[in-house]
C-alpha cells in the first residue's frame, strides 16, 4: 500500500522504517519541523517537508502521528484542502482518542481508524526494536479495520481491538501499567537513597527484583505474584516502614499507603489475609475496619 506519514517523531520515524520494512510505499513524511521530518526520511530514503498536503492525496493509508492535542486540527487542515482521497484510510496513533475525532476525514469520504502501538517509544529505535511482538490497538470504521488488522500482522505485532467508547479507560490502564510504573520505581530510589543507597547503586540492585517480579506476573498473574509482608499479613513490617518513612520522608507515606491498600485487597483477594490480620493492615494504613 501507499502510505504517508504526517508527524515525525518518535512513533511516525518508527511507524516508516517498520511498514517499508513490510514492503509497503512510502509517498513522504511531513511535519511542521523541516529537520525532524528530514532526519526521519532519511532512515528510508523518501521525500518529506512541511507541506502536510505533499504526500496525502496520493496515499491510501494516511498516519497522523502528530501530538495529541494537534491532531484535530492537522486534519481538519488536510480536509479543508481536499487532501484525502476519497476511500482512504485515515489513522491516528494516539492511545487516548478514539476514531471520532478524525471526524472531519469521514465527512471527507475517507475512513477514519485509531491505530495504537501498545509500547513505549523513548526514540525511533526503540520503537523499531521494541514493536514487533507488542499489541497494537485499533478501533474505527469497519472498512478501515481490515487493513488495520494487516498492516498489525506485517509488523509482527498482535491484534487487541476494542469499542470505540472504550478508548479512554483503555488508555488509562496503559498509562497505569507503563507511566505510573516508572513513576513508582523513582520512588522506590528515592527510598533507596533515604536508606544510605545511592542511586547509582539503587536501580541495579532494585532491577532484578523488578525483572523477577514481571515474570511472576506474565506466569502466574498479579493476584497470584504477589508476595511480601502485606501478602503474609505482617502488620508489625508495615508499621516499622511508615515509623521509617515519617521520620525521613513523610512526603511518600500518603502514596506508601494508598498502594499499601490496594494491595490488602489485593492479598484478600488471593486468600493470604486473615480478618484480624487485615484489620490491623488496614487500621496502620488508614482505611476503613
Amino acid at each position: 500500500m501507499r502510505i504517508a506519514i504526517i508527524g515525525a517523531g518518535n512513533v511516525g520515524a518508527a511507524l516508516a522504517v517498520l511498514f517499508k520494512a513490510a514492503g509497503h510505499q512510502l509517498t513522504g513524511i511531513a511535519s511542521l519541523s523541516l529537520s525532524s521530518a528530514a532526519a526521519a526520511a532519511q532512515r528510508v530514503n523518501v521525500a518529506h517537508g512541511t507541506d502536510l498536503l505533499a504526500f496525502t492525496k496520493q496515499a491510501e493509508v494516511i498516519f497522523l502521528t502528530t501530538p495529541d492535542r494537534v491532531i484535530v486540527e492537522v486534519c481538519e487542515q488536510i480536509v479543508s484542502q481536499n487532501g484525502f482521497s476519497a476511500g482512504a484510510i485515515v489513522a491516528h496513533t494516539s492511545g487516548a482518542h478514539s476514531s471520532t475525532i478524525l471526524e472531519s476525514a469521514a465527512q471527507n469520504g475517507a475512513y477514519p481508524l485509531s491505530f495504537h502501538p501498545l509500547q513505549t517509544f523513548a526514540n525511533p529505535d526503540a520503537g523499531i526494536q521494541n514493536l514487533p511482538g507488542s499489541y497494537i490497538t485499533v478501533e474505527g470504521h469497519e472498512k478501515a479495520l481490515p487493513i488495520a488488522r494487516q498492516l498489525v500482522e506485517e509488523l509482527g505485532c498482535k491484534l487487541l481491538e476494542i469499542p470505540t467508547a472504550s478508548k479512554p479507560l483503555y488508555h488509562a490502564a496503559a498509562c497505569i501499567a507503563c507511566n505510573y510504573f516508572t513513576t513508582l520505581v523513582e520512588e522506590a530510589l528515592q527510598v533507596m537513597e533515604a536508606a544510605g543507597v545511592c542511586r547509582d547503586d539503587g536501580l541495579p540492585a532494585l532491577y532484578p527484583l523488578i525483572e523477577g517480579t514481571l515474570k511472576n506476573i506474565k506466569r502466574v498473574g498479579p493476584t497470584r505474584a504477589l508476595t511480601g509482608p502485606i501478602a503474609r499479613g505482617d502488620a508489625s513490617t508495615v508499621k516499622i516502614h511508615l515509623s521509617a518513612l515519617e521520620k525521613k520522608l513523610p512526603e511518600l507515606m500518603p502514596f506508601y499507603k494508598f498502594l499499601g491498600l490496594a494491595t490488602v485487597d489485593l492479598a484478600t483477594a488471593k486468600g493470604t489475609l486473615a480478618n484480624l490480620e487485615r484489620q490491623k493492615l488496614q487500621e496502620y494504613l488508614g482505611g476503613d475496619v
